[in-house]
């Protein structure tokens, strides 16, 4: 084994680089979330996600993201596939921020996320 490799690579699932906005909120009340706030994914991986914010988000704490794939379709298994371009599918999960670190703009937080649970989604709104 090659010194450090095990370092470099913790993640259990590779990273597709994607940028993509998406709207997310506080998870405080799942019945009545309004998805305020918007972030822009920088990657994306079976067990998170990686993306800007315009605050700094503290660790362990919970967020509702709703995720639209454009040109995809999310299946009963939650598994994407490529569809019609014009199609459009959505998932909500719930993810715990992980990390969150300053980046060169003021006005920009980079944030790590740990995937904690998915709920399947076909609505458009």
């Amino acid at each position: 084994m090659e010194e450090g490799s095990a370092a470099a690579e913790r993640r259990k699932y590779e990273r597709l680089e994607k940028e993509f906005v998406f709207r997310y909120s506080l998870l405080d009340d799942f019945a009545h979330a309004v998805f305020n706030e918007q972030g822009l994914v920088l990657d994306i991986g079976g067990g998170g996600l990686r993306f800007l914010s315009v605050r700094k988000w503290r660790k362990n704490e919970q967020l509702l993201m709703k995720l639209d794939f454009k040109g995809w379709q999310i299946d009963g298994k939650g598994a994407a596939a490529v569809s019609n371009p014009a199609d459009c599918g959505s998932m909500l999960v719930i993810g715990s921020v992980m990390w969150s670190e300053d980046t060169p703009h003021d006005d920009q937080f980079e944030v790590g996320i740990r995937f904690t649970a998915r709920m399947h989604t076909d609505e458009q709104d």
